[in-house]
């Protein structure tokens, strides 16, 4: 694309800016889309520069969507969504159901709140349909203005445009611009000042009378701004004095407030108190400007002066100001009181509720509990529509009007709470270090130790309450459900951290035991309590725990949940805790909760490779590790990468499995979380005994078993690694830890891994005994792959005492499961096996080509599955966080690397690829 710059305006000396964004332009017509933030100081030209370049690809046939930020607006969230994608709502029934759900409800409809994340794709989903209809450019006019909640989503779309026909171009002054918004962005123009034969231009074009020493002076004192430039040129007495007296230490946006001001000490004093009005009411109506100046004692005549002036202009309704800067130091330079009584009026006025309760409390100074009690509400309402930044600003902006010490403790503690369901984790801390030393009553302390608690489990910011304190605060407390609760929360920070103190353990035990368990959410928090720090206490009901959960959806509830699957898994129960996992995965996809729904994902991915379901917990893993990444959940992302880890170990994908292992230690930190390093010591272990590094793989496993929930299981792989090193006597830890946990256990895997290690251990005739018991135990599981190895190392033994056809018979049975199941390691230990039995080692089953699972990406797979299915793209883009159009787009390349044309033949491509 080209376009002759002109010389009019601030495109002067931009060439080279004007150029590479207009090549964005040109990729984007091509289908390569991409953002751009184009940021400088105040008067630098950026929105001059976005204004030239949107224009360009307005005459080329793009499609313009826009909006802007306003100084000290926001109050309710997403307003400045709901302008960008305004033009685009009656296609908003195109999304799947629940990303449209989504989008309602930020605007306002009655629902239940979404994830940021799910509004953004919803976002999303909507830009691509619009693309699907001709190329996009979105210009987003003062992103460090707009309000929080939409920032998210335009940052969101910031860093996915590439896949679209579309440039989103935004526009920020840099020293106000989030240094986390700035890294999605992939161009960055830096608008700089203007060299000095540029500037002399611009004044000449501006300024043809001035001399040429005039312009000069004036050039070097406006350090090359552009504005500055051009405000100064009709004043030749700002081209007088040094340009050094101030031009070293006072901001240039400043300087240009002061000319500003200059200007508007010329007019009239009802003209001056006017434009304070417009000034206090930038995301106004002109009506309501005006209704709002009549109760002054102004009139609409009284706006002229500087209409005339060309500091105010009324455009479609609204009073527009030259430049932001004019507004910003008319409201600056004014006092509190005439503020205050500005701020008043308009209150009495603007039509939005939001906008009206927040002139209120701009116009009070001291404690004000009628406003504080509308900021509540206002909270309360924005939370509902899932602008949790907004709704954290009112409830603390509500605190700092409260007279009352308890009421703003409560209002304070609510706003950490919002900041920390914002993801504002470093806020959500410092609300709760300014709330402590005013906390008093019950419901506060509560309150205040729920959030704490729940930043401690996703976050390393604040570590939060020991169980210990927990227990204690508990013993202060008059309601038997909130005891209980906090005493649920010890029995979670000492399972999860893996507290060994027994005191701790049988402290929380008696309490819990003790404790007044009258209601049903009451009893259900007590069982699990119970289960995770007294194995002997199980769980009564887990149907009935899930069924009170899928009833009672409260947020808090979802640790409880994955709590609940943990207390299954350490009954060594993995089908039950993969129902559970499963269970949580459905409720909080329902509810619309990413976050949670990849954290339920990464645990059924941890329950479904080590049952042997390799396939699907890859396929949970993988959709877990892109949800973390999005989410900014890295703990998520820790356990995610180690069970890939593992399932790659599986199947002998070693330098994947590496991988997964290097981005797992990435995602952990210093300090990793048990179960993550426990889990990641078992991935390993077994790339490193598939790689034929014995020593070193029974010490990752001996590493794991330390942590007994994940250890128990692992260590069912050290008999083996053990005998290989010949170190068998570091298998009788792990024995002792495994029997036992079976006196309570009539689970048959972990028995068949129990038998199989006592047989590898055992002297002569002994070991048949142990394996006969491992296989008719494991032929009760679904546990095929180990139920394989028992097999496999079974006729190791066989053949090794000379039985070569019954060691023939296990071992081919083995082959056939490894086979099928892709694990390259054991097919290649099995087959040197047979060969060795003196079989001719041949495929079990022909197979077609290629397996689908080496030439598709995991993402590509998991759609291909669910549409093989049935699945409609709609339906595939609601299960995986993805826009339709996206999904769509997968399947085109999916046929093509699949070699087929429909739908109907996918069956029949991915029969290779099990799930187990």
């Amino acid at each position: 694309m080209s376009q002759h710059i002109g010389t009019g305006g601030y495109v002067i000396g931009r060439e080279t800016e004007f150029e590479q964004l207009t090549a964005l332009i040109d990729a984007a017509r091509q289908g390569h889309g991409a953002s751009a933030l184009v940021h400088g100081e105040a008067g630098i030209g950026k929105s001059r520069l976005a204004s030239a370049v949107v224009e360009a690809a307005s005459s080329a046939g793009f499609t313009v969507l826009s909006c802007h930020g306003i100084r000290g607006a926001g109050a309710a969230g997403f307003e400045g969504l709901h302008e960008l994608l305004l033009p685009l709502l009656d296609r908003i029934d195109a999304l799947p159901p629940r990303q449209r759900m989504a989008l309602k409800v930020a605007f306002g409809a009655e629902g239940e709140p979404a994830d940021r994340f799910i509004t953004g794709l919803a976002a999303f989903g909507l830009l691509e349909e619009a693309a699907a209809r001709g190329p996009l450019v979105l210009l987003i006019e003062d992103l460090h203005w707009l309000d929080r909640s939409t920032a998210d989503v335009v940052t969101f779309l910031a860093a996915r445009m590439s896949v679209m026909p579309a440039l989103l171009l935004a526009t920020s002054r840099t020293d106000r611009v989030y240094p986390d918004r700035k890294l999605h962005f992939k161009h960055h123009v830096y608008v700089t000042p203007l060299g000095q034969e540029d500037a002399l231009r611009l004044v000449a074009l501006h300024a043809p009378a001035l001399t040429l020493p005039q312009r000069r002076r004036l050039v070097e004192r406006a350090l090359g701004n552009p504005l500055a430039l051009t405000e100064w040129s009709a004043n030749p007495s700002w081209a007088e004095g040094s340009p050094s007296a101030d031009g070293g230490r006072v901001p240039m946006g400043r300087r240009l407030e002061d000319s500003f001001l200059a200007e508007v000490a010329l007019l009239p004093p009802a003209t001056q108190h006017a434009l304070l009005v417009a000034a206090a009411a930038e995301d106004a109506s002109g009506y309501e400007v005006l209704a709002a100046a009549r109760n002054l004692g102004l009139e609409q005549g009284d706006f002229a002066p500087a209409e005339k002036f060309g500091l105010l202009t009324l455009a479609r309704g609204t009073y527009k100001f030259r430049h932001p800067l004019v507004g910003s130091a008319v409201y600056d330079n004014a006092d509190f009181g005439a503020r205050a009584r500005v701020h008043t009026e308009l209150a009495t006025v603007v039509v939005d509720a939001a906008r009206a309760v927040q002139h209120r409390a701009a116009a009070v100074a001291g404690w004000d509990e009628d406003v504080a009690a509308e900021l509540e509400a206002l909270a309360v309402t924005a939370g509902r529509r899932g602008a949790r930044t907004e709704a954290a600003a009112a409830w603390r902006r509500a605190a700092t009007l409260t007279p009352v010490a308890a009421d703003r403790a409560r209002r304070t503690v609510m706003a950490a709470e919002m900041a920390r369901q914002a993801g504002s984790t470093g806020d959500a801390v410092a609300l709760l270090t300014e709330a402590k030393p005013i906390v008093d009553d019950e419901g506060s302390t509560v309150q205040f130790a729920r959030t704490e608690w729940m930043l401690a489990g996703s976050s390393s910011t604040r570590l939060g309450r020991g169980g210990d304190e927990l227990v204690a605060m508990s013993r202060r407390l008059s309601d038997p459900g909130d005891r209980i609760e906090v005493l649920t929360w010890a029995a979670v920070r000492s399972y999860l951290r893996q507290d060994t103190s027994f005191d701790l353990a049988a402290a929380v035990a008696d309490e819990l035991r003790r404790a007044d368990a009258a209601t049903e959410p009451q009893q259900v928090l007590r069982d699990i309590g119970l289960a995770l720090v007294s194995p002997a206490d199980r769980i009564s009901s887990v149907e009935k725990a899930l069924s009170f959960m899928q009833r009672e959806a409260r947020e808090a509830y979802a640790t409880l949940l994955n709590c609940l699957a943990f207390a299954v898994e350490d009954t060594h129960d993995l089908p039950l805790a993969d129902r559970v996992w499963g269970a949580g995965v459905d409720m909080f996809h329902q509810a619309a909760r990413a976050g949670d729904v990849a954290v339920a994902l990464s645990g059924r991915s941890t329950v479904r490779v080590t049952a042997n379901t390799i396939a699907a917990g890859l396929t949970d893993a993988e959709l877990a590790l892109r949800l973390s990444y999005d989410l900014d959940l890295p703990v998520v992302g820790a356990l995610a990468t180690a069970n890939i880890a593992r399932a790659r170990a599986w199947r002998g994908d070693h330098e994947l499995a590496t991988a997964a292992l290097n981005t797992c230690a990435e995602l952990s930190g210093p300090t990793p979380v048990p179960r993550v390093a426990a889990v990641a010591s078992w991935a390993s272990a077994q790339v490193a005994a598939n790689e034929g590094r014995a020593d070193e793989a029974v010490a990752h496993l001996l590493a794991c078993v330390e942590h007994p929930p994940i250890g128990v299981w692992a260590g069912g792989d050290i008999a083996d690694t053990a005998v290989r090193a010949g170190r068998p006597e570091l298998v009788g830890g792990w024995l002792d830890m495994a029997t036992a946990a079976l006196a309570s256990s009539d689970s048959d895997h972990l028995a068949m891994l129990v038998e199989r290690s006592r047989a590898l251990l055992a002297q002569g005739s002994d070991a048949r005994g142990h394996f006969e018991r491992a296989i008719e135990r494991g032929e009760g599981t679904t546990a095929f792959l180990d139920l394989a190895r028992t097999r496999l190392f079974f006729g190791e033994w066989l053949r090794r005492e000379r039985r070569i056809v019954e060691a023939r018979s296990h071992l081919s049975a083995a082959l056939h499961v490894f086979e099928s199941h892709h694990a390259a390691p054991l097919v290649r230990r099995t087959a040197r096996e047979l060969g060795a039995a003196g079989s001719d080692v041949q495929r079990t089953q022909p197979g077609p080509a290629f397996d689908a699972g080496t030439v598709l990406t995991a993402q590509e797979l998991h759609v291909a599955r669910l549409a093989a299915q049935g699945y409609t793209n709609r339906q595939i883009a609601d299960q995986l966080y993805l826009s339709h159009r996206t999904v769509g787009a997968h399947l085109y390349k999916v046929y093509a690397k699949l070699q087929i044309n429909r739908r109907s033949q996918l069956a029949a491509a991915l029969a290779s690829d099990t799930l187990d």
